[in-house]
């Protein structure tokens, strides 16, 4: 795509209302020459967020968040620098040129039977006398109409093929619908509905387009049933992609910063009805990398509220992890008693449910220890010293106050004296500390630009001694992230260093790959060399560069930090404190040691 000219920016800001475009998500009101709102980037009660029409500006003053109409855009709306543009432009009336023209969505009719099909479902249960059967059962489980409404619930009728007949007649294809999972074929091989006689929620992307349904039982009759159905998986609805309310919670998250996440549609449902907006669920399934993903882009918080058994415990141990992973704050709640969220507020109420999830929260410590302390045998040794070393795992690396408090507690539930399992502890860590920064280096997360860097600067070793030369002199040789990088380096540079001086310092990729393993020509060639048709660029490799040096220069601050954290007192921290602080003002290479 095209790049877009700081002009064009300016002439598409210049146009766009500000005040306008922040009035649909923030109610702001005039005081002076300014607007004042609500900050929608943070929790508040005092209105501190301001925006400037005759700048185009908004700020606020609490948490410090600025920016204009597509800063605005991006963060609220979690849209990419252009696509905030685009929408800006399409608004404000500014053409892009045809290079930005959009192409039409080929899903578009897939997307546009979906919500055709949504539409039919809540018509039935809206204009029946079993939709009116199926409403009182929702206002048996407190769904009122609002709630019905905002969820887009609708229901499937009784009849074999309603719904296939319905979207037939509005010129759309058996096999569309095939394809979809909203009808299914017979024995002999008739098509009929899906979903019969099944309350309906929709399941909706990022961007509230209807991409499956979950089908709920509700009749006596179906009580042998499976209580839901869902879509299979098709070429708009992949599970593990998608987050039940997120199109709608995003926006609250974003304001709330926090995303509580639930594992049913019911458990939503009854969250939303007790305040919580910001609230999605994984829908019945363990939560998945791509989902955190998702989440992660629009908050670093997330309270996990899964069900109170077995299978939810596991499941929220597991949700820890990859959240921790993805750098996000957890917290989590733990629902008494083995109930499920949907089931706790119908017992105690939603302001029940609003208070255990406002303020009975734990931290993965804590439910980690809590959660290894349930399987514990105290009778027996070998589950004693299994259950200190997970606590130990736990705590170690933390603050002293955590440490301690937990040493207490270990000491509680064993009945081991507090001095043993002190000892215990520290002679657990200690012999890990020897390993500390190998061991840190190997986990250290290498971004995408490092590995990229590292692999293709190999191209201008390749072709021209001076790149050899110069890296040398840069990193003085030392220099490895790839193993088999390294491998080809090696090869490149013996190469040029056993031609006598004097000649040309010449290497062809036929000589290295006569040096090379058959893993490392395959490596070369798919993911090292440029095609032809790209040329070496001197800017290119200075990035490169820079870029390496970068991840030198992390390597050796998470070392001197890792040495900061295991010093054995307050004393040696600050001065090993002040030696790394002077060494960043003073390092301008960064080099493996």
């Amino acid at each position: 795509m095209a790049s877009i000219s700081q002009e064009k920016i300016r002439e598409i800001l210049d146009k766009t209302d500000l005040v306008e475009l922040i009035n649909r998500t923030v109610s702001l009101e005039k005081k002076g020459k300014n607007y004042f709102g609500l900050c929608p980037f943070h929790s508040e009660k005092t209105p501190s967020f301001s925006v400037e029409p005759e700048r185009k500006f908004y700020h606020c003053f609490s948490c410090g968040e600025k920016g204009d109409a597509i800063t605005f855009l991006e963060k609220t709306k979690n849209l990419t620098f252009i696509e905030a543009v685009e929408q800006l432009a399409s608004d404000a009336g500014v053409s892009l040129g045809e290079s930005f023209a959009k192409k039409e969505d080929p899903n578009k009719r897939l997307y546009q039977i979906m919500q055709d099909a949504m539409q039919f479902y809540k018509l039935y249960l809206h204009n029946t006398k079993a939709g009116q059967k199926a409403k009182e059962y929702l206002n048996s489980r407190r769904l009122n109409e609002d709630l019905i409404a905002h969820f887009d619930i609708g229901l499937a009728p009784d009849e074999p093929d309603l719904l296939l007949k319905s979207l037939v007649d509005r010129g759309y294809l058996e096999s569309d619908l095939y394809d979809l999972g909203l009808v299914k074929t017979t024995r002999n091989s008739q098509f009929v509905d899906s979903f019969k006689r099944r309350i309906m929620f929709p399941i909706k992307d990022l961007n509230g387009r209807v991409v499956g349904f979950s089908g709920r039982t509700y009749l006596a009759i179906d009580k042998d049933a499976p209580k839901y159905i869902n879509s299979p998986q098709t070429q708009l609805f992949q599970k593990s992609n998608i987050l039940y309310h997120f199109d709608y919670a995003k926006q609250v998250a974003t304001r709330q910063n926090r995303v509580v996440l639930f594992e049913g549609y019911m458990d939503v449902i009854a969250a939303y009805n007790a305040g919580f907006g910001e609230s999605v669920a994984s829908m019945g399934t363990s939560i998945t990398k791509n989902q955190v993903h998702s989440l992660s882009k629009v908050t670093k918080n997330v309270t996990i509220c899964y069900d109170g058994d077995p299978a939810g415990i596991a499941a929220t141990s597991r949700a820890i992890n990859m959240f921790q992973q993805a750098k996000v704050d957890i917290r989590i709640v733990l629902i008494p008693e083995g109930l499920d969220p949907d089931d706790y507020s119908k017992k105690y109420g939603l302001d029940a449910l609003k208070t255990l999830i406002n303020e009975h929260w734990m931290d993965g410590i804590e439910f980690e220890y809590r959660k290894s302390n349930m399987s514990v045998d105290f009778t027996k040794m070998l589950d004693l010293e299994r259950f200190k070393k997970t606590v130990f795992d736990l705590i170690k690396g933390t603050s002293h106050t955590i440490v301690e408090t937990y040493l207490n507690r270990l000491s509680e539930d064993t009945g081991l004296s507090v001095d043993s399992i002190r000892q215990d502890f520290e002679q657990y860590t200690k012999k890990r500390v020897r390993s500390v920064y190998k061991r840190k280096r190997k986990e250290l997360p290498i971004e995408s630009k490092y590995e990229r860097a590292d692999r293709l600067i190999l191209n201008y070793l390749l072709a021209d001694y001076k790149y050899v030369q110069d890296f040398g002199r840069e990193f003085n040789g030392m220099f490895y992230l790839s193993n088999i990088v390294l491998s080809i380096r090696m090869v490149i540079e013996d190469l040029y260093f056993n031609i006598p001086d004097g000649e040309p310092k010449v290497v062809s990729l036929k000589q290295v790959e006569e040096k090379l393993t058959e893993e490392e020509k395959k490596f070369l060639h798919e993911k090292v060399l440029y095609p032809p048709e790209i040329k070496l660029n001197q800017d290119e490799y200075v990035d490169f560069i820079r870029t390496l040096n970068e991840y030198l220069k992390t390597l050796q601050i998470e070392k001197w930090n890792e040495e900061i954290k295991v010093a054995p007192n307050m004393l040696e921290k600050i001065k090993l404190a002040e030696y790394r602080d002077l060494k960043l003002k003073e390092v301008k290479r960064w080099t493996k040691k």
